[in-house]
C-alpha cells in the first residue's frame, strides 16, 4: 500500500457496513457505548420520524434536525443512565443495500417509579457520505411515554412532538 492509498483509506467516509459493525458493537457494550456510537454517526442535518410499532404509513411526516453544539444540559443518555442505574440494551443492526441500516433494540430497567421499562425499539437509517441523514424510529407509544416521562421530558422542544411528554400524561 502506497502512502496515498493509505491516505486515501483513512480519510474515506464510514461504509454503512462499518456503521452498523459500530452499533452492533455498542449495543453490545451496553446503553452508553451505543448511545455514543450513535451520536457520531448523524450529519449536521438530517431528517426524522417517530412512528408507532407496526405498518408505517405510505408518507410518514419529517421534521429537520440539526444537531447543534455539545454541552450545556447531559444528553438523554446520561440522564437515563442516572435515573435508570439498571439500564440495560440488546438488540442488534444491520447493512441492507441501497445505503441502508435497519435494527431493532429493547431497553429494560427499573424507572425511578419502580415500574419496569421495557422499550422495543425499531429503526431505519439512510446513509449518505458514511452519515445518517435520514432516521426512522418506532416504538411502542405509551411505553415511550413512560420512559420520557421518566426523565423529566427531556426532548421537549426539540421539534419531534412525538418524542415529547403527551400533555395529557403530565401530572
Amino acid at each position: 500500500m502506497t502512502a496515498l492509498d493509505r491516505e486515501r483509506a483513512l480519510s474515506a467516509p464510514e461504509t454503512t457496513a462499518e456503521l452498523a459493525g459500530r452499533l452492533r458493537d455498542g449495543i453490545a457494550a451496553g446503553f452508553l457505548m451505543y448511545a455514543s456510537v450513535e451520536a457520531t454517526m448523524f450529519a449536521p442535518s438530517f431528517e426524522t420520524c417517530m412512528l408507532p410499532l407496526g405498518t408505517a404509513p405510505a408518507d410518514p411526516d419529517f421534521v429537520r434536525l440539526d444537531r447543534g453544539p455539545v454541552g450545556g444540559r447531559p444528553r438523554v443518555p446520561t440522564i437515563a443512565s442516572r435515573l435508570i442505574p439498571d439500564l440495560r440494551i440488546t438488540g442488534t443492526a444491520t447493512e441492507r443495500p441501497g445505503d441502508v441500516i435497519v435494527g431493532d433494540f429493547t431497553l429494560t430497567g427499573t424507572l425511578p417509579d419502580g415500574w419496569a421499562l421495557h422499550l422495543h425499539t425499531e429503526f431505519r437509517c439512510e446513509v449518505r457520505g458514511g452519515l445518517v441523514t435520514r432516521y426512522v424510529v418506532k416504538n411502542d407509544p405509551d411505553e415511550f411515554q413512560r420512559f420520557v416521562t421518566a426523565l423529566g421530558n427531556p426532548y421537549a422542544g426539540k421539534g419531534v412532538a412525538t418524542a415529547e411528554v403527551r400533555v395529557e400524561d403530565v401530572r
